[in-house]
C-alpha cells in the first residue's frame, strides 16, 4: 500500500465488488458509464497496491480493471464480439517493441546530478508494458467494447452531464468550508487523504477527489461540452429519482468550471461548449479532429523550429503576464529536453531519473512537467506518438462516420470528438492525470462500429435496448422490466 490511509484503502477494496455487482444489476452501457466516472472522479488518490515488479494499482487501474471483470463476468458476449485485438489497441504490440528497444538503448547504469541511475532490463520492459495495458489498452478496451451504439453514446454523456453536476456542488462546498478553515478538502475529511493545496487570487482552487487543480478544471470543462451537447441535441438528462432540465445543467456546469479558476480549463470548456451550441457538427467534428492532429504533429513542429512559440508568448502577454511567463517555462521545458536528449530521441532514456537533468531543471524546485515532453524523455518520440495514436484514430475514425448520423447523435458524437480533442491538446502542456482521454477515445471508435452505423437514431428519450440475453417480458401487457430500463 502507498500512503498510510485506511479508509481511502478500504475504499479502494469496497469499489471491486461493488462495480462487478453493477454490471449484474444495470444495462451494459450504464453500468460502464458509472463505475468508470464514479471511479474516476470519486475515489481517492494516492493510494494505491504496490506490487512487485508491476506499476502501483492505483483508482484509475482499479477502476477500469473492475469495469473490465465485470463485463466479463456479465456481459461476456459483448467482449467477445469486440474481438480483442482487432482494434486500435493493437498498438499494444508497438509498444512492447518500443519498451524493447528502450531497455536495449539504456542497459548501462549512469551517473547523473551526482547519483547513480541503474540501467535498463527485463524487469523494466515489463513494469513499462504493464503500464501500458493498465493505462492505456485496458481503458481503450472497456470503452470500445461496452459503448457500441447510439444509445450507448447518448447514455455516458448524460451520465457524464450529470455527474459534472453533482461535482460542481462538491467544488462549491469545498470553496465555502476553505473560507472558515482556509484549507478544506473533501478527501482528507471523508477520506483522510490530504492533498497539496493549491491557491489562485488568494482563494484556495478546489480539488475535490483528483490529483490537483488542473484536473478537476479539464474534467469541468468535459462535463459542460457534454451538458451543452445534450440541450442542443434536445435529449432529456434523466437520472434516477430526478430530472434536470437543460438549462440548469449547463448553469451548474458552467458554475464549477468558473469556480475551479483555471484559466486553460476555462478557455477550453467556454470556446468548445459555444462551438457545440452554434457549428454544425460536422464543423464541431472538424475542430475536435484538428485539435488531435495539432497535438499529434506538435512535436515534429518543435523539433524542426517552425512552431510560433514566440508569438503566442506575446499574444498571453496581452492578456496576462503571468499566464505568458508560464507559458514560456513551458516551452524552455521542451527547449531542455529536447537539447539534451541526444541519440535517445526515438526511445527515451528509460526512466525520469535518466533524463539528464530533470530533477534539478528549474533550480530544483519542480524538475519537469508536462505530459509530452516527460513522455519524450523517458520513451522517445515512438512512445509519445504511439499514445497519442491511440487518441487520433478513433477521432479519425469518428470525423469520416460523423455526417452519417441523424442530427441528434451527430451533436453527441462530433462533441466526445471535441472532448478527446482537447485533451490531447492539453497534455502538452500538463499531465496525464487519468485514463478518461483513452476511455473516451475508446468509446468513439465503438460506437462509430458497423453495429451504430446500421441502426436507426433512437427517438428523444428512447430508452435503451436491452443487452442480449435478458429475458423480455410481453411489454404490451406489462411494460418494462426494471432491468430494461435506461
Amino acid at each position: 500500500m502507498i500512503g498510510p490511509y485506511p479508509i481511502a484503502m478500504l475504499a479502494l477494496v469496497a469499489f471491486v465488488p461493488l462495480a462487478i455487482a453493477a454490471f449484474a444489476r444495470l444495462p451494459r452501457a450504464i453500468a460502464a458509464a458509472g463505475v468508470v466516472l464514479v471511479g474516476s472522479v470519486f475515489l481517492p488518490e494516492v493510494v494505491a497496491w504496490d506490487f512487485p515488479v508491476l506499476p502501483p494499482f492505483d483508482k484509475e487501474y482499479v477502476t477500469y480493471g473492475s469495469a473490465l471483470l465485470g463485463a466479463i463476468a456479465y456481459r461476456s458476449r459483448d467482449v467477445a464480439r469486440a474481438r480483442f485485438g482487432f482494434g486500435p489497441e493493437a498498438l499494444l504490440l508497438l509498444m512492447i517493441l518500443a519498451n524493447v528497444a528502450a531497455a536495449l538503448t539504456n542497459p548501462d547504469p549512469m551517473w547523473d546530478e551526482g547519483r547513480l541511475e541503474p540501467g535498463r532490463g527485463v524487469w523494466a520492459v515489463v513494469a513499462q508494458t504493464g503500464d501500458d495495458v493498465l493505462g492505456i489498452i485496458v481503458p481503450f478496451f472497456v470503452g470500445r467494447a461496452l459503448f457500441t451504439t447510439r444509445q450507448d453514446l447518448r447514455v455516458l454523456m448524460t451520465t457524464l452531464a450529470a455527474a459534472g453536476v453533482v461535482y460542481t456542488a462538491l467544488i462549491v462546498v469545498e470553496v465555502v468550508m476553505s473560507v472558515p478553515f482556509r484549507v478544506f478538502q473533501l478527501s482528507d475529511w471523508i477520506y483522510g487523504v490530504p492533498m497539496r493545496p493549491q491557491w489562485r487570487w488568494g482563494v484556495i482552487q478546489p480539488i475535490v477527489f483528483m490529483d490537483n487543480g488542473l484536473s478537476v478544471a479539464t474534467w469541468m470543462g468535459a462535463t459542460l461540452l457534454a451538458s451543452v451537447a445534450l440541450a442542443r441535441a434536445r435529449l432529456p438528462l434523466r437520472v434516477p429519482i430526478v430530472r434536470l432540465g437543460a438549462k440548469p445543467t449547463i448553469a451548474a456546469n458552467w458554475f464549477g468550471l468558473l469556480m475551479t479558476r483555471n484559466i486553460a480549463g476555462n478557455v477550453y470548456g467556454a470556446v468548445l461548449a459555444l462551438a457545440s451550441w452554434l457549428l454544425t457538427p460536422r464543423m464541431l467534428s472538424t475542430i475536435g479532429l484538428s485539435l488531435a492532429l495539432l497535438a499529434c504533429t506538435y512535436p515534429a513542429l518543435r523539433m524542426a523550429d517552425v512552431f510560433p512559440d514566440d508569438a503566442i508568448i506575446e499574444f498571453a502577454a496581452g492578456f496576462d503576464e503571468e499566464r505568458a511567463r508560464s507559458l514560456k517555462g513551458r516551452f524552455d521545458e521542451e527547449d531542455f529536453v529536447l537539447g539534451n536528449i541526444g541519440d535517445r530521441l526515438w526511445f527515451g532514456w528509460g526512466t525520469y531519473e535518466r533524463i539528464p537533468g530533470a530533477e534539478t531543471f528549474g533550480h530544483g524546485e519542480v524538475g519537469l512537467d508536462g505530459w509530452w515532453v516527460i513522455r519524450l524523455g523517458t520513451n522517445g518520440i515512438a512512445g509519445v506518438e504511439l499514445h497519442y495514436a491511440m487518441l487520433v484514430w478513433p477521432v479519425l475514425a469518428a470525423w469520416r462516420r460523423v455526417r452519417r448520423w441523424g442530427k441528434r447523435d451527430a451533436i453527441l458524437l462530433a462533441a466526445l470528438m471535441a472532448i478527446v480533442g482537447m485533451r490531447a491538446v492539453d497534455l502538452l502542456i500538463n499531465g496525464w492525470w487519468n485514463c478518461m482521454p483513452v476511455f473516451f477515445a475508446g468509446v468513439l471508435y465503438g460506437v462509430c462500429g458497423s453495429r451504430a452505423d446500421a441502426a436507426p437514431e433512437p427517438p428523444a428519450g428512447a430508452a435503451p435496448k436491452p443487452p442480449e440475453g435478458t429475458r423480455l417480458r410481453n411489454t404490451q401487457l406489462l411494460g418494462p422490466s426494471r432491468d430494461e430500463r435506461s
